[in-house]
């Protein structure tokens, strides 16, 4: 279900931006998704036409670029992209203490890989007449 609040919240962002800019059909949408925002690209893609149907988003393609995690080590000062324990799906992995692939230590800190922001909207645009 989570992926279908995710996709109703791009299809109304994605609505809003064709209304300001006169849009009348949308035929693509890029979204960059974070490693750990806990959302399956297939689902999303499944739940984004659902909840675009009867719209002008309706038939519009979902392209997802998967963004790695990055991590930062309070004991060496690493910053740079979180190296999973291959065994432990990312949602089990992000609440266990992940270590430092410089160090090994354990204090760290996730700064990026937690969300996801639709990057650009692909559209037919009515021209006003001049």
């Amino acid at each position: 279900m989570h992926e279908f609040s995710a996709a109703c919240s791009i299809v109304d962002t994605a609505l809003e931006a064709a209304k300001n800019n006169n849009a009348t059909k949308v035929n693509v949408v890029n979204v960059e998704l974070g490693e750990f925002t806990f959302l399956i690209p297939e689902q999303l893609i499944f739940n984004f036409e659902i909840a675009s149907k009867n719209t002008i988003l309706e038939g519009a393609d979902l392209r997802i670029k998967s963004v790695k995690g990055q991590l930062k080590c309070n004991d060496c000062g690493f910053e740079g992209i979180s190296k999973i324990d291959p065994d432990l799906p990312p949602q089990i992995a992000v609440f266990a203490p992940m270590k430092c692939p410089k160090c090994g230590g354990s204090s760290t800190q996730i700064t990026g890989g937690k969300d996801f922001i639709i990057t650009n909207i692909e559209a037919e645009i009515i021209e006003p007449s001049a």
